[in-house]
């Protein structure tokens, strides 16, 4: 499928762009290893835990590279590269008996691949979509949060049916499979291509007050330059730690809060990836029409009332879920709007490299909000603390969003 200049559909490389993203989001259904793992080999909540925040670190680490890659090798031979390391980080996890191993080759290869994917294809998706970047990193990383409500049921009924080490086995080779199959469909546009159709796009910027997008494409030295970096890595760090602590807790949250067995857990994380893909459609769609700075802003006061008022007293089930599910959204919004709001700061011609470095405020949310979690039950004996931590960090965000915008205006 082509348009009209010969260009393939944007639309069926968007298709291609969720569809290849699935596969970063199978980190969130990491919650269902974590209690299987530590009764198989008696790992601490600390080491498994450590195993997600190295995960992220290693993401971190793909995303730079990923990043650099995309001006020098075709983004589909960098998706496949990353795909297959991917796959058997997750393979070679069933092979790992010690914590090191599981830190080497899930940790480091899988979470490797995981960070070079996530980085190539949100840039691939970026580029195609200049003038709706929030509908496109909403369906795109939308997907990603759509993997767990297929993979957390998945990889429940394969550590049942057989154990933790041979539901990571499986996995691998699933991703293995999509990677080998669907790399090839992923390209950026050629740097003369412009969507069809301008008038919209014009539009569009006029909705939000947005310089145009051709005024704006700061290299990554450029724009570390600028105080808007700073103020944007600290509001994703702080925005995405409640977030991240529910993700990498989710089950044993549930079990420890709301009393869920196991398959009621599993029940709960596919809610969590249910709420969190809505959130980033959402989100990422309302961003185009209210800017991007205003509904972030929204999803971080909404997440703040949930976990100061709401989680806390959410010891049943279904408002166990309720609550999850929203934060799930909050944490999806998130997500989607701040590599929305790189590519509209910093333009599309480097937002690969440029969002690598924004996306370390991730990584360092990652660590805070499975560590404070695991701290809060293993000190206090619930993970109540961490909510309220989690609470205050999203009207911290709120602060610096309204700093980041007067930084964004004064670039011009």
């Amino acid at each position: 499928m082509t348009n009209t200049s010969g260009a393939p559909s944007r639309y069926l490389i968007l298709i291609a762009g969720a569809f290849t993203a699935m596969g970063t989001g199978a980190i969130y259904m990491w919650s269902i290893f974590n209690k299987p793992l530590m009764a198989q080999f008696g790992y601490s909540t600390s080491e498994v835990s450590l195993v997600y925040s190295l995960f992220m670190l290693a993401s971190l680490a793909g995303s730079i590279l990923a990043g650099w890659l995309q001006n020098r090798l075709p983004s589909r031979i960098i998706v496949l590269g990353a795909g297959v390391l991917f796959g058997l980080g997750w393979f070679g996890s069933g092979f790992a008996d010690s914590i090191g191993l599981l830190y080497l080759l899930f940790s480091g290869c899988a979470g490797l691949g995981n960070g070079a994917l996530y980085n190539t294809i949100v840039a691939v998706v970026t580029k195609w979509f200049p003038d709706r970047r929030g509908f496109a990193n909403g369906v795109c990383i939308g997907a990603i949060g759509m993997s767990s409500i297929i993979f957390a049921p998945l990889g429940n009924f394969l550590i049942e049916s057989f154990d933790v080490q041979s539901a990571f086995r499986i996995v691998g080779v699933i991703w293995l499979v999509v990677y080998l199959v669907f790399s090839w469909l992923l390209h950026t546009p050629s740097p003369d291509w412009a969507p069809e159709g301008n008038a919209e796009a014009s539009t569009q910027k006029s909705r939000v007050k947005r310089a145009p997008v051709s005024q704006r494409n700061y290299s990554a030295g450029q724009m570390l330059r600028t105080p808007l970096f700073y103020s944007l890595f600290l509001a994703f760090m702080v925005a995405a730690t409640s977030g991240l602590m529910i993700t990498g807790h989710a089950s044993n949250i549930g079990q420890e809060l709301a009393g869920l067995t196991a398959g009621e857990g599993a029940i709960m994380v596919a809610v969590l990836a249910l709420g969190s893909t809505a959130g980033r459609f959402g989100f990422g769609s309302i961003s185009d029409y209210i800017g991007r700075y205003n509904t972030l802003s929204i999803a971080l006061a909404i997440n703040a009332v949930v976990m100061l008022f709401v989680l806390p007293q959410a010891t049943s089930f279904v408002p166990f879920l309720v609550a999850v599910s929203i934060v799930g959204a909050c944490f999806g919004g998130t997500v989607t709007l701040v590599p929305a709001i790189v590519g509209d700061a910093y333009g599309s011609a480097n937002f690969g490299q440029n969002y690598s470095f924004v996306y370390a405020g991730y990584t360092v949310a990652s660590f805070l909000g499975p560590s404070a979690a695991a701290f809060a039950i293993e000190s206090a004996g619930t993970f109540l603390p961490a909510f309220a931590v989690a609470g205050v960090l999203s009207i911290v965000g709120i602060a610096l969003l309204f700093v980041c915008k007067r930084f964004d205006t004064a670039l011009g």
